[in-house]
């Protein structure tokens, strides 16, 4: 063939017209049909070939057939770069900072929870660690929107309320760090899509009157207590610090019918409690009149009584002086009687018997007597 035959100008490959030798082929020495014999290449030569060129490489120098390079090994090297793994920040080290917790990771597995300082793992990419904030107050807020903000309440009104949930990784059990990371992807989407839903369940369970006036407290304890027990039922690794109601009032478009039932409503309150003010102050006066006129007939009875039986006692005792000596009782009560009824009369009694009776200026004595009378009364 042209491509192997190399008497004469020979092909491409072969010695041409000028005298080149075979030996100088680029691929070797090819086979000589014109008598003379060929060799292999050197196996050798061309591994010392390769071994001078990654010394030249890695920073050797030349070197022949069995001579040495003048650069660094290449364990040398490994060396190096196995110091340097080991030695660069977050590789086989790291720091956790005093609101960090360190959350290992072996080949992407959650492997175990370290505290803050300084803590050791295996190298990249063997072990890697995640550095979440867990004492960092977070706040979600709630209502910034007409959607979330509207309500309806169990009286069936609407209300518009704004409030915000403050939260932060639970670290009241040993796994909440865990939970916090890995059950949950949204942790403030998942706050916020819980806390609305809680204080919408407590909203439909309360009137509106409450929660615009003092029962805004209540329910801001009741939604607490809904999210985190749905959280815990998540094992999400949130605890809720506080929920505050920073608004809770009837929407924008009925605001002033419900300032005018609002005022009606404390004017009923302010009049019932009047009528009973003004009922504690009668009802007590009434009792006592009651009470004095009640005292004031036992009184009357009372002495009533005792009169009668008084009169009763002496009319006794009068009759048995009376059984015993008839005639002196009856002539004693006689006089005592016509002593009382003439003592209060104006009589003037002359005794017949007595003969001639001088002149007696009967009216001069009454005019005295009355004047008498009128003297004594008008001293002091």
């Amino acid at each position: 063939m042209p491509w192997n035959d190399n008497s004469g100008g020979g092909g491409p490959w072969g010695s041409g017209g000028g005298g080149r030798k075979n030996g100088d082929n680029p691929w070797g020495r090819g086979p000589n049909r014109g008598g003379g014999g060929g060799e292999p290449p050197d196996l050798d030569e061309l591994v010392a070939q390769l071994q001078n060129r990654l010394r030249r490489l890695f920073g050797g120098g030349r070197g022949g057939k069995g001579g040495k390079g003048g650069g660094i090994g290449l364990g040398v090297i490994l060396a190096g770069a196995v110091f340097v793994w080991l030695a660069w920040p977050g590789s086989a080290w790291y720091v956790v900072g005093p609101s960090q917790a360190g959350v290992v990771l072996r080949f992407g597995e959650y492997a175990r929870t370290t505290p803050s300082g300084l803590q050791f793992k295996l190298p990249y990419p063997v072990e890697t660690v995640l550095l979440p904030e867990v004492t960092t107050t977070n706040e979600v807020e709630v209502g910034a929107t007409e959607g979330e903000s509207l309500m309806i309440t169990r009286d069936e009104n609407i209300i518009d309320i704004d409030f915000t949930v403050q939260w932060r990784v639970d670290l009241r059990y040993p796994d909440g760090v865990r939970d916090y990371l890995f059950n949950v992807r949204d942790q403030k989407g998942t706050v916020k899509a819980v806390a609305e839903s809680a204080m919408r369940e407590v909203v439909g369970t309360t009137e509106l009157q409450p929660l615009i006036t003092t029962g805004r407290t209540e329910a801001a304890r009741r939604a607490a207590e809904i999210i985190q027990s749905t959280l815990d039922d998540y094992d999400a690794g949130i605890q809720i610090l506080q929920v505050q109601l920073r608004e809770s009032s009837a929407p924008s478009a009925v605001i002033e019918a419900f300032r005018d039932v609002d005022a009606a409503r404390q004017d009923a309150e302010r009049n019932v409690l009047q009528a009973t003010a003004f009922a504690n102050r009668v009802v007590p006066e009434a009792r006592g009149e009651a009470a004095q006129i009640l005292e004031q007939a036992r009184g009357y009875r009372d002495r009533v009584i005792a009169d009668a039986e008084g009169q009763a006692d002496r009319f006794n005792s009068i009759y048995e002086e009376y059984a015993q000596a008839p005639d002196v009782t009856r002539r004693r009560m006689f006089l005592e009687t016509m002593e009382r009824v003439i003592g209060r009369s104006d009589l003037i009694i002359l005794d017949q018997d007595a003969g001639a009776v001088p002149y007696l200026p009967l009216d001069q004595l009454r005019r005295g007597q009355s004047a008498s009378s009128q003297q004594g009364g008008g001293q002091p």
